[in-house]
């Protein structure tokens, strides 16, 4: 099972300075909200595809959709995104 990224680095500042802003984000604070948003989702498309499997619709694929979504969530852990602007730049890192 992969977790989703519980910190944020970001690096914000110009070239011309020194040292750049530089923050650690908590991400793992927002992990309880989006736990109560996943139960939620599921509790809503498992009943939704199971209507549609009944009528018979070919497509019912709802709830694997919300699993994809989280599951992507969880595949941003050590992504490195860095922005390079004629004046300054942005470094952002989860983990």
């Amino acid at each position: 099972m992969k977790l989703w990224p519980y910190m944020l680095d970001l690096s914000i500042g110009p070239h011309d300075r020194e040292r750049p802003i530089h923050l650690w984000l908590p991400l793992f604070l927002l992990w309880p909200p989006l736990v109560v948003l996943a139960l939620l989702a599921f509790v809503v498309t498992i009943p939704v595809d199971a209507v549609l499997l009944l009528v018979g619709r070919p497509y019912h694929r709802f709830t694997l959709l919300a699993y994809r979504c989280f599951e992507l969530l969880a595949e941003t852990r050590g992504l490195s995104v860095r922005i390079n602007a004629d004046n300054n730049h942005i470094d952002m890192t989860f983990y």
